[in-house]
C-alpha cells in the first residue's frame, strides 16, 4: 500500500494543491503527512478542511517520523514545471529510498540527475501524465464492446467531471454493483490506479489511447460498467479538442452532465450557453455512431445553503426531466436508480 508524503511547499489552498486536494478528499488513509513550511505544525483539516487530523511537516526530514514510501507532488503549476524550491526535496526522497509520484507536465523522470538516483537507490519516478508508447490509433473496437461506458460531460472546465465520476463509482460500488474507473487526468489515474492523461496525447490518437485503456478493462467479463473521466467541454473554446477526442474514444452508451447552477460566465470569460442545447449537441454528436443518453446531472451548489441547494436540484431535474443530484453534498440515490435500471 502507498504511504504517500505530500509535497506542497508554499502552495497548499484550493486553486494549486488540486492532486493533493482529490487524494486528501478521496483517499486520506493513504496520506501519512504533507509536506509545507509555511504551514508546519498544522492539520490539513485546518487549512483547506480536509483530511482530517493528517499532519503537515516542514520538510523531508520531518515527514520520515510518518515512514512514507512515495513522494506525491501535490500541486499544479503554470506551464507544468517542478517549482525550484521543490527540487531539493525530491531530490532528498529518492536518497532515502522513496518512489516519486508527479502529475507535472515536465517528465520527471525524463531527468538526468532525478533517473539517476532512482536508479542507484532502486526506487521509481512515475510520470502520471506520461503518454504510453508506442501511441495505439483507434480500432473501432466499441462495435463488439459487451460492457456499457458512461463518460462525464460539462459545460465548461471544472464543473466537477471527476469528482462525480469517482462519488459515482463509489455508490455503484456500495450497491454490489462492479465498476471500473478511468482517469483522463492525473488525477484521476492517481485516484483509479490506471487511465491515460489525454492532454499529453497528440491529437491523432486521443481517441484510440482510451479506447486501449477501456479494451484493458473490458479483459475483465464480470464488469457491470466502464466508467471515463471527462475533460473540458464541447463548448470550451480552448478545451473542445480533448472533449471530442473522448467522446470518439469512449463511444459512451450513457453521459452524466456536470454543471454549475451559479456560473454565469465560462472560464475563458464565455457567457454560459443554454444548458439544454449544450446536451442537444452532445447527444448528436454520439448519434451518429450509436444511440446514447444522459442519465443524469451532477450540479455544483455549494454557494446555496441546504434548502436553497435542494430547491435547485428539484428545479432541474422537473425542467429537464433527467435524474440530478449534488454528489458531494446529498449524494446521488435518484442518479444512482437510473443508471442501474440501464445495466439490466
Amino acid at each position: 500500500m502507498k504511504k504517500y508524503a505530500v509535497l506542497v511547499e508554499g502552495r497548499f489552498n484550493f486553486l494549486y494543491a488540486k492532486t493533493a486536494n482529490a487524494i486528501l478528499r478521496f483517499k486520506s488513509e493513504t496520506v501519512v503527512c504533507c509536506i509545507d513550511s509555511e504551514n508546519n505544525g498544522k492539520t490539513t483539516e485546518e487549512v483547506i478542511k480536509l483530511g482530517g487530523k493528517t499532519p503537515i511537516v516542514s520538510s523531508l526530514e520531518a515527514a520520515k517520523k510518518f515512514k512514507p514510501n512515495t513522494l506525491l507532488i501535490g500541486i499544479a503549476t503554470q506551464g507544468g514545471f517542478l517549482p525550484g524550491n521543490m527540487r531539493r526535496t525530491v531530490r532528498e526522497a529518492l536518497q532515502s529510498g522513496l518512489d516519486v509520484i508527479s502529475g507535472l507536465h515536465e517528465f520527471l523522470s525524463d531527468d538526468s540527475e532525478f533517473s539517476s538516483l532512482a536508479k542507484t537507490n532502486g526506487v521509481n519516478i512515475i510520470d502520471l501524465r506520461k503518454p504510453p508508447s508506442p501511441l495505439p490509433f483507434s480500432k473501432g473496437t466499441w462495435k463488439k464492446r459487451k460492457t456499457p461506458t458512461l463518460l462525464t460531460v460539462g459545460d465548461d472546465c471544472d464543473t466537477g467531471k471527476m469528482t462525480a465520476a469517482w462519488e459515482l463509482k463509489s455508490e455503484l460500488e456500495s450497491r454490489g454493483k462492479n465498476v471500473i474507473f478511468i482517469g483522463t487526468g492525473q488525477t484521476g489515474i492517481l485516484l483509479g490506479g490506471n487511465g491515460v492523461a489525454v492532454d499529453a496525447i497528440v491529437s491523432d490518437f486521443e481517441a484510440g489511447s482510451i479506447e486501449a485503456e477501456i479494451d484493458r478493462a473490458t479483459l475483465n467479463d464480470d464488469l457491470d460498467l466502464i466508467i471515463v473521466e471527462g475533460q473540458g467541454s464541447i463548448s470550451h473554446m480552448a478545451y473542445s479538442g480533448v472533449t471530442m477526442g473522448l467522446l470518439h474514444g469512449v463511444m459512451p452508451d450513457m453521459l452524466l452532465m456536470c454543471h454549475e447552477p451559479a456560473r454565469e460566465i465560462d472560464t475563458f470569460n464565455h457567457p454560459m450557453i443554454d444548458l439544454g442545447e449544450i446536451m442537444d449537441i452532445y447527444i448528436q454528436l454520439i448519434r451518429i455512431f450509436k444511440p446514447c443518453e444522459i442519465v443524469g446531472l451532477s450540479l455544483i451548489t455549494h454557494t446555496e445553503d441546504e434548502n436553497k441547494a435542494k430547491e435547485t436540484i428539484e428545479w432541474y431535474q422537473c425542467k429537464y426531466g433527467i435524474p440530478s443530484a449534488d454528489f458531494v453534498r446529498f449524494g446521488g440515490e435518484s442518479v444512482i436508480d437510473k443508471i442501474i435500471s440501464k445495466l439490466k
